[in-house]
C-alpha cells in the first residue's frame, strides 16, 4: 500500500536491562541479539520491503535523535521527529500522527516499537499487511500475542468473534483491554484460549485516530492541532518546545484504545516476539538460539559445572557451581542476581536515583 507509514517508538528507558541500558545508551541502541546490530536498527530493517525508508518515520527524544539517526542512515534525516521530552505514548503517537497526515491526508498508520525482538520477520510483515488492508476502511487493528504462559507482566486483550479471515490471517473484533493481572487470573485468561498479550502496537488511518483524540483526549488534541497549523513554519520548534512540557503523561491505551468501541479489531499471531523487558526474557531467546542453557554476550566465559545462567562482559568470567543467574559486568558496574529476580532490577536503578549516584544512570 502505497499510503501505508510506519511510525516507531523510540523513548524506552529500558531500566531492568540496566547496566546494559543507561541514560546515554538506552535500550533501543543495544545488540542484544543481532550482535552486529542494535534493537532500533533491526526494528527498521525488518520493515523492508513492506514499508520503503521514506515512509519510515521514527519519534524520540532530541538527545537519542542523532545517534538513532547513525543505526538507520537509510532513514532521511526528516522521518525523525522529536519530541522536547517524554510524556508516554499517546502525545508521542499524536505528534506522529500529525506529521504522518501533513505528508498524506488519506494515509494509514502502523505504530510500532524500537526494542521489541520478532523472531519471524517474514509473519510479521505479513500481518502487517492484513492490518493494514484491514485499517483502509477506517477500522482500528491492535496485534495481540498469542501467550505461551501466564504472564502478569503484560496488558491482555480479549477477542470477540471471528470477524474476517485475510491469507490465512484470522481477524477478530477486539472485546476489551485488561490491566496486567495478579497470577490466578493470568492463569485463568490462558486457560480461556480468548486473550492474546497487548504488544502495543496499532495500525489505523490517521483520520481515524485523530478523530479519537478529538473526542477522547481533547485537550491534546487541541495541542496537537495547534502544532499541525504551523508544520512546515519557523516558530514550529518554538511552539513545541513551549506546549509540550505542559502535556499530561498518558497512555495510548488509556486515552484512546479502552474507550473506542467500533470498528476496532485485532490480530492474534505466534512470530515468536518478545518485549525483552529484562534480563531474564533475554536469556530464553539466546539460550534457545544458543541451544546451551550458559549463554554469553562478549566474551566466551570459563564454565565449569554451571547451569541457566547470562553472562554479559567483554573480559573473562569464571563461573563455577553456580545456576540461574544473570551476570553483568561493565566498564563501571557488576550487577549479578537470580533469574527469577530480573524483574525486580529496576529497584536499583531507583535506588540509584534516590542516593543521587547519577553517574551509573
Amino acid at each position: 500500500m502505497d499510503n501505508a507509514y510506519a511510525l516507531i517508538m523510540a523513548g524506552g528507558a529500558g531500566t531492568r536491562l540496566w547496566p546494559l541500558s543507561r541514560k546515554d545508551r538506552p535500550k533501543p541502541l543495544l545488540p542484544l541479539v543481532d550482535r552486529e546490530r542494535s534493537m532500533f536498527t533491526v526494528s527498521v530493517e525488518r520493515l523492508y520491503p513492506l514499508f520503503p525508508p521514506e515512509r519510515i518515520l521514527v519519534v524520540a527524544g532530541a538527545d537519542l535523535t542523532p545517534r538513532l539517526k547513525e543505526h538507520a542512515p537509510d532513514l532521511p534525516e526528516e522521518n525523525f521527529i522529536i519530541e522536547p521530552e517524554g510524556r508516554d505514548t499517546a502525545p508521542a503517537v499524536g505528534l506522529g500522527a500529525v506529521h504522518v497526515r501533513h505528508r498524506d491526508p488519506d494515509a494509514i498508520m502502523a505504530v510500532l516499537t524500537a526494542d521489541h525482538y520478532i523472531a519471524d520477520e517474514e509473519m510479521f510483515r505479513k500481518v502487517l499487511g492484513v492490518a493494514c488492508r484491514v485499517a483502509a476502511d477506517g477500522s482500528i487493528v491492535t496485534l495481540g500475542i498469542e501467550p505461551d504462559f501466564p504472564s502478569t507482566g503484560f496488558g491482555y486483550i480479549e477477542r470477540g468473534p471471528l470477524a474476517m479471515s485475510i491469507d490465512g490471517i484470522d481477524v477478530h473484533v477486539l472485546k476489551r483491554f485488561t490491566e496486567k493481572p495478579e497470577q490466578a487470573l493470568a492463569e485463568q485468561y490462558l486457560a480461556t484460549g480468548r486473550y492474546s498479550w497487548n504488544s502495543g502496537m496499532f495500525i489505523w488511518p490517521v483520520r481515524r485516530v485523530m478523530a479519537e483524540f478529538a473526542r477522547h483526549a481533547p485537550d491534546l488534541y487541541a495541542v496537537l492541532e495547534d502544532l499541525a497549523g504551523l508544520l512546515g513554519q519557523p516558530a514550529y520548534d518554538a511552539r513545541l518546545r513551549e506546549v509540550w512540557p505542559g502535556l499530561k503523561r498518558i497512555s495510548v491505551d488509556y486515552a484512546l484504545m479502552e474507550h473506542v468501541r467500533e470498528r476496532v479489531y485485532v490480530i492474534p499471531v505466534q512470530m515468536g516476539w518478545s518485549d525483552i523487558g529484562n534480563f531474564g526474557a533475554l536469556y530464553d531467546i539466546l539460550s534457545a538460539q544458543a541451544g546451551r542453557d550458559v549463554v554469553h554476550s562478549g566474551q566466551e566465559p570459563m564454565v565449569i559445572d554451571a547451569a541457566r545462567t547470562l553472562v554479559f562482559s567483554d573480559r573473562l568470567v569464571a563461573v563455577l557451581g553456580v545456576e540461574d543467574l544473570v551476570i553483568v559486568d561493565t566498564e563501571d558496574v557488576l550487577l549479578i542476581c537470580r533469574r527469577e529476580r530480573a524483574q525486580d532490577v529496576r529497584q536499583l536503578v531507583e535506588r540509584l536515583k534516590e542516593e543521587q549516584r547519577n553517574e551509573y544512570l
